[in-house]
């Protein structure tokens, strides 16, 4: 079951917490990469986020309650979002994934489970 913390999230939180946790598959987070996140945030969603918020709630989530947290927050995102809107962070995640031209065995297991969370193929 959700946290309320999750439960209260908006779709530019949401979406913040999968694409972060993503980028962070790989073993870190870059500047540019945070940055590119938000821009795509703000363009397509533009709800207010409390960035120094949820950053600190991320660093603080432990690494074995990662998945469940991606997989909770994947969940709340598909009940508060349109078909068209999932469609854009889908592929832009594939893009944040794939930026580096690979995918690593963390990030599989990431987007693994948000196409499972939102019955894709």
């Amino acid at each position: 079951m959700p946290t309320k913390f999750i439960q209260n999230m908006n779709k530019t939180e949401a979406g913040f917490h999968l694409l972060v946790i993503l980028s962070l598959a790989d073993g870190s987070l870059q500047k540019a990469e945070s940055t590119i996140i938000l821009e795509f945030l703000d363009e397509h969603f533009r709800e207010p986020i409390e960035i120094i918020k949820e950053q600190a709630f991320l660093k603080a989530c432990p690494n074995d309650d990662m998945l469940n947290h991606f997989t909770e927050t994947a969940e709340r995102f598909y009940a508060i979002s349109s078909p068209e809107e999932r469609n854009e962070l889908i592929e832009f995640a594939m893009k944040v994934v794939m930026a580096d031209k690979k995918m690593d065995k963390q990030e599989n297991s990431y987007i693994n489970a948000l196409f499972d969370s939102w019955g894709l193929d």
